[in-house]
């Protein structure tokens, strides 16, 4: 009897308590992360401009770095495995932006930038809109 009651607790607590530990959508962590996005793209486009491959790089990697935390978590609406791959994409563009920073070739970094803001705007579209 012991043995039963213990495996039913067991498996009501798989059931019912795990899927809540799981990366649930977190609105604070995705408004933050989205507008810190917002400032970056500003900062980078204007070091872009300037043709200043050291804040550009800098401000890519804190771009990544707020992708790969909003990867980490569920989306508001819509696919999780689409959200994975947009956050994953832009990560990825970032990394090839910095290496564009570190090469100074001008037209790539605007390339990834370009490929960054077009999955914003994909994202944007799916889970937002």
């Amino acid at each position: 009897m012991k043995r039963s009651i213990a495996l039913t607790l067991t498996l009501l607590f798989l059931v019912v308590l795990v899927p809540t530990l799981s990366a649930q959508y977190n609105k604070d962590l995705v408004v933050q992360k989205m507008r810190s996005n917002g400032a970056l793209v500003g900062q980078i486009n204007t070091a872009v401009g300037a043709e200043d491959f050291y804040t550009s790089a800098l401000r890519l990697m804190d771009l990544a770095a707020n992708f790969k935390a909003l990867q980490a978590t569920d989306p508001p609406k819509g696919s999780k495995a689409e959200w994975e791959r947009i956050n994953g994409e832009a990560v990825r563009a970032a990394f090839r932006g910095v290496g564009a920073c570190g090469a100074q070739d001008l037209e790539q970094l605007k390339a990834e930038v370009g490929a960054i803001l077009a999955l914003m705007k994909e994202g944007h579209a799916k889970f937002r809109g």
